[in-house]
């Protein structure tokens, strides 16, 4: 019997269903600096059936996407080193990347800052706090 997420020999990350067979695991890279959200979010995330990869700044969330190849970016617009903004950016700006959906999670209220995010390439915007039941909606959308 495989363990709640085992690795197949091609190298893929699969997890057992509740329904007793195997699924591939969809990996999504939560960027952001705080600690304290990023283990949060992740719990909630890996009790419904996702793998988890982390980044505390924009330079290393770049290097996990190329690297991991996530399926979906959960990302903070204020973080040391390179901003979300600047780091959306570069994402959409990489071919490894650039397909790469990312949902900006923050506290910009302003209805033009969330307009220039979604035209500089986020797929979807999502307000903290967070309302786990929405985020997780948006996330089944786009994962399928």
């Amino acid at each position: 019997m495989f363990d709640l997420f085992d690795v197949v020999p091609n190298g893929d990350l699969w997890h057992t269903s509740i329904l007793g067979g195997l699924a591939m695991c969809r990996i999504i890279l939560i960027a952001d600096d705080s600690a304290v959200f990023r283990d949060l979010e992740a719990k909630v995330l890996e009790t419904h059936g996702y793998h988890v990869i982390h980044a505390s700044n924009g330079a290393e969330t770049l290097r996990k996407a190329v690297e991991e190849k996530p399926d979906l970016i959960l990302l903070d617009i204020q973080m040391p080193v390179m901003d979300g903004v600047q780091t959306l950016a570069l994402l959409k700006k990489q071919p490894e990347t650039k397909d790469i959906p990312v949902f900006v999670v923050s506290t910009i209220g302003r209805v033009k800052d969330r307009e220039i995010l979604l035209k500089g390439g986020a797929d979807e915007f999502i307000s903290k706090p967070i309302n786990i039941r929405e985020m997780l909606l948006r996330i089944q959308e786009h994962l399928g």
